[in-house]
């Protein structure tokens, strides 16, 4: 066996001072990196992708949960001693489950399951991966940013994160690859959205661990709190009904959906995999990604975990997330008692499509103090809050739709009423102030909680028409007008835009910010 995570330094953190000791990287083993972020030391881990820090925080976190919970009366450990031997025991004893590699297959080896079989050859495993970065999810095409095959020397924690990753956040990809349980559906995704004091690792680790092990004991009617934990331990050949049954599961398994082992020979990591003809965790059908996950939220009226489109954290789809009621939040999700001085609202997922990548979207929203604090003692300031967000995400469309289009079409059909202006070729401008609009949305909605409804209206109003302003003179200036139409062109488009701005937008001319139009160079 070789490579602990148990024992060996492979993961490089890098730390804040502390402890007595100074800051800067450092490499240690999975029980230490566990000890600092508990003393809230660890700054970043240098290895790590920017689309793997989201399943590197879920893996840590219920992992902690589970080791406590199970091994520890319920109490963190505050050494790595302490964290070493409750993984130990979380593994069944089993000290090759912590290994990268382990030469029998056999027995586990991290994230790679036991081969019944007896041989990667008699399983039909297949040697064709050969960097991490060809291993995890992502799919990446010549316009991504993250290209394959770049990681030609890798170091050991490269295949550990890419493990990781692809193991706990991989959907389908084709016959005898399959995804796992928590996401809707095989062209799904995972997507992570809660609350937290502070954006620092070890913050967000304290704070998520306190609440999966706050909730442990809600989730014990669907899952065996003495169950299964770490799904690689036992063997899987990948045939049907080798399944894992969830409900023999522990609320926070870790879970695997492919069959990797990872050899050494000639001191180089290859990686091997075979397809499967079932997946892992063998749930129902209807179950569509409920599976109690703490950081998914579930959409109420289809009974299925939150998917995210490639558009990503838009406005619109947080409000409806975090305030209007339409989503069961997940237990990230509600605040706890040191948010009630102001948290940030941290959603990210990797969007994935049929055999493609979508995008990595991870969005950050500070919640004040007056939110925070309304939000948390009082429920139905909740209710209150999210009507009027869905109020505000209505009216910028019909700003985009009812004023903006229309004026922007006058314009480039010469000067047309009721012109047929396909939306693409307006597309320039109204995206860019839905865009606008994205970018000031939460702020302006906090803002208003210390607001009667009339003034916050108003103000809503009045910022609409500011942006919306902004593009029309942006399309005046930069439209492709033809010389002999450009001044009726413009007469009519500003005409419509005026009309059209103070039958939508009436409470924005009576406010006193209310400006009137710039006017354009000719």
């Amino acid at each position: 066996m070789r490579h602990s995570l148990l024992h060996d330094p492979l993961i490089r953190v890098r730390l804040t001072e502390g402890g007595g000791e100074r800051r800067g990287v450092q490499a240690a083993a999975l029980p230490q990196v566990l000890a600092w972020l508990v003393e809230e030391r660890v700054q970043s881990f240098e290895a790590l992708q920017a689309h793997q820090q989201q399943p590197w925080h879920s893996f840590l976190v219920q992992l902690a949960a589970m080791a406590v919970a199970r091994e520890c009366d319920g109490t963190a450990p505050t050494d790595a001693a302490g964290w070493r031997d409750a993984l130990l025991g979380l593994a069944g004893g089993s000290a090759a489950a912590w290994h990268l590699v382990v030469e029998d297959v056999s027995e586990p080896a991290f994230m790679q399951p036991p081969v019944p079989e007896g041989s990667l050859d008699e399983a039909g495993y297949k040697s064709d991966i050969a960097t991490p970065d060809d291993l995890d999810v992502l799919i990446t095409s010549k316009s991504h940013d993250v290209k394959s095959h770049r990681v030609t020397q890798p170091r050991l924690e490269h295949w550990l994160f890419a493990l990781c990753t692809l193991q706990t956040m991989e959907g389908f990809l084709g016959r005898g690859n399959y995804g796992i349980v928590r996401m809707n559906g095989g062209f799904g995704n995972r997507p992570s959205v809660g609350l937290t004091a502070g954006l620092g690792w070890g913050e967000r680790f304290a704070r998520d661990l306190e609440v999966l092990l706050d909730e442990r004991e809600a989730l014990a009617d669907r899952y065996d709190l003495d169950g299964h934990a770490l799904l690689w331990v036992a063997p899987w050949d990948g045939a049907k009904g080798s399944g894992l049954p969830l409900d023999d599961c522990d609320p926070y398994f870790v879970e695997i959906c492919r069959r990797i082992r990872l050899t050494e020979p000639d001191e180089a990591i290859r990686c091997w995999r075979a397809n499967t003809k079932a997946q892992r965790v063998d749930a129902p059908d209807a179950l569509n990604g409920r599976t109690g996950d703490p950081w998914t939220p579930i959409e109420k009226d289809d009974a299925k975990a939150l998917t995210l489109g490639g558009a990503g954290f838009t406005y619109d789809t947080l409000q409806q997330i975090f305030l209007s009621g339409e989503y069961t939040r997940p237990a990230a999700l509600e605040f706890r008692d040191d948010e009630r001085e102001g948290a940030y609202l941290v959603a990210q997922a990797l969007v994935r499509g049929q055999g493609k990548t979508e995008g990595l979207h991870r969005r950050v929203v500070p919640v004040t103090r007056q939110v925070s604090g309304r939000l948390f003692s009082d429920p139905s300031e909740r209710e209150r809050l999210g009507g009027r967000a869905g109020q505000r995400v209505e009216l910028a469309s019909d700003v985009q739709r009812q004023v903006l289009y229309p004026a922007i079409a006058a314009l480039l059909s010469g000067g047309r009423e009721n012109a047929d202006v396909d939306w693409e070729e307006a597309a320039g401008w109204l995206d860019a102030f839905d865009d606008a609009v994205d970018a000031r949305f939460f702020e302006a909605l906090w803002a208003s909680v210390e607001q009667e409804e009339e003034e916050a209206r108003a103000d809503w109003q009045a910022t609409l028409l500011e942006l919306a302003r902004k593009q029309f003179a942006d399309a005046e200036r930069s439209a492709p007008v033809a010389a002999i139409h450009r001044w009726h062109a413009r007469s009519k488009a500003r005409s419509i835009f005026e009309s059209r701005s103070r039958d939508v937008l009436e409470d924005a001319f009576d406010a006193p910010s209310e400006q009137p139009a710039d006017e354009a160079p000719a």
